[in-house]
């Protein structure tokens, strides 16, 4: 599966460029559009990162995964031209020694569009959220059709984040 998501070069776009993959775990969750795919898809990937001893990277990680199956759901699935039976979304999650990916596929070949910040915008913040929250994003198209969203997070990065709290 993971050859879907990579580029040609075969090296993961969230690597440093050494040629070298560390031991890799992976989970994979098939989602359905329905009201509760999202929080299906926290908890699958709260679960995911506790069981591999990341639970520094839940809260961020959630969060991007959140946003990502939400604009799959919203824009990926409703948009695609496929028969119904493909139409759903799949969240691939990804941990190296150096990195952590989170990818969310979708059937729609059309790519996202990251959305300049409007304060009066009452949607299209999730991208810039993403962005935020991770080391890199960017997205891909897929050999079989539709594409793979992906953030990239390092978890020696999380400790040296500080976020302002809202009041």
């Amino acid at each position: 599966m993971l050859d879907h998501l990579l580029p040609p070069s075969g090296l993961p776009p969230w690597s440093d460029g050494d040629g070298q993959l560390d031991q890799l775990q992976m989970a994979v969750r098939s989602l359905r559009d329905e009201p509760c795919a999202t929080r299906t898809a926290r908890d699958f990937t709260s679960a995911s990162l506790r069981s591999w001893g990341l639970a520094a990277l839940v809260d961020d990680v959630t969060l991007a995964v959140s946003e990502l199956v939400a604009n799959a759901l919203r824009h990926g699935v409703v948009n695609a031209s496929y028969a119904p039976s493909r139409r759903h979304a799949r969240i691939v999650l990804c941990s190296t020694e150096r990195s952590v990916l989170c990818a969310v596929t979708d059937p729609c070949d059309q790519g996202p569009r990251l959305r300049d910040f409007d304060d009066e915008a009452e949607s299209g913040r999730g991208l810039q959220i993403v962005r935020g929250v991770s080391h890199t994003w960017g997205w891909s198209p897929l050999e079989t059709g539709g594409k793979a969203v992906w953030a990239a997070f390092l978890p020696s990065a999380v400790h040296a984040r500080h976020l302002e709290s809202c009041r």
